[in-house]
């Protein structure tokens, strides 16, 4: 009987003591989602960044907030690489690259011309590495999408980003590298890219021009930036809106048009360039979409990948007023309990 006492002591302790030491008891759920964030993926240089309309930081909100709202931890979580120089060569020319050791070319793409003084040893670290991070997270995401049915990246989008050129604060061509990495693959996939970011992707189009396989669905602000015509003409579904349209027109327009997309094209992957800067108080997207109204559009696109069953990855594209982050946050909240992303 003693010996029996003494050994379910010696139990307790030694239970105490794996529990105090996270091996049982405090372990975290190690179950992933497919949401792929990098702390590296916000930009902030000494400040500079506070003076452009972009938020460079809205990433980490986005973040923070599913951690907390889902008990989520950093494993939870996948992590991306930065993007290979080789891997950028698929699209863009080795001039181009070279040419983002310029400082002043850095500010111009950046559309941040205060930079154009920063040592390029320091741009290239503290602006250039997040958004190579987050186009890696871009191609991450594709495997991840083929492996749980669907994917988000908290960054990328860069949708202005053509071989031989940045713009609109895009440089490196991510969907259009997606788009490649599937292809190289699955040379017989259908691929459709659903950009609802205000802008046209004019990047996007640029790149992917006349490429078997690859059909563009773009709705834009038809008098807003880059107003790119030699590009507008490679858009497959081409959805030019007025600026100021609403949420009832802007969602029967998406419900309807995305519906009739899907059947003509029978895509075997969907990316998802889900821009916030249609939001009404976003200035630079002069479109009048309410929050609710993004949330609603957010969750008829992944509605009709899951529905179909259709693989889809989602980027998160332009977006420049304060309430990006929880309007972003808030969505993608409603996504994850759809009866398709079968998560939670």
């Amino acid at each position: 009987m003693k010996k029996r006492i003494m050994f379910s002591i010696i139990l307790i302790i030694v239970g105490v003591f794996l529990m105090s030491s996270g091996k049982i008891g405090k372990q975290t759920n190690q179950k992933k989602v497919p949401i792929i964030y990098s702390k590296h993926y916000n930009i902030r240089l000494f400040g500079i960044q506070k003076l452009h309309p972009f938020d460079s930081e809205k990433y980490g909100r986005v973040y923070r907030y599913l951690k907390k709202r889902f008990e989520l931890k950093k494993v939870n979580f996948y992590q991306p690489e930065q993007v290979t120089n080789e891997e950028l060569l698929k699209v863009h020319s080795q001039e181009y690259l070279s040419s983002l050791n310029d400082p002043e070319v850095i500010a111009s793409i950046a559309e941040l011309l205060l930079i154009k003084k920063v040592p390029v040893s320091i741009l290239r670290k503290k602006f250039l590495a997040p958004m190579r991070y987050a186009t890696g997270g871009t191609l991450l995401g594709v495997d991840l999408a083929f492996e749980y049915g669907w994917a988000i990246n908290l960054s990328g989008g860069y949708h202005h980003a053509k071989a031989e050129s940045g713009g609109g604060f895009c440089f490196y061509a991510d969907v259009p590298l997606a788009c490649l990495k599937i292809l190289d693959k699955y040379p017989d996939y259908s691929i459709l890219i659903i950009d609802l970011d205000a802008h046209q992707g004019n990047g996007i189009e640029s790149v992917l021009k006349d490429r078997k396989g690859i059909y563009i669905f773009d709705v834009y602000n038809q008098n807003n930036y880059p107003r790119d015509y030699p590009a507008k003409k490679y858009i497959d579904f081409d959805f030019p809106v007025q600026p100021g349209i609403k949420d009832e027109d802007y969602l029967k327009l998406i419900r309807v048009e995305v519906d009739k997309a899907i059947k003509k094209v029978n895509p075997d992957f969907i990316i998802y360039n889900a821009g916030t800067d249609i939001f009404i108080d976003d200035e630079l997207g002069k479109l009048a979409i309410t929050k609710d109204g993004i949330i609603k559009r957010d969750e008829i696109i992944f509605r009709f990948a899951f529905d179909n069953k259709i693989p889809i990855l989602m980027v998160l594209s332009g977006g420049y007023h304060k309430k990006s982050a929880q309007i972003i946050s808030e969505s993608i909240e409603n996504i994850l309990q759809l009866d398709g992303a079968a998560m939670f």
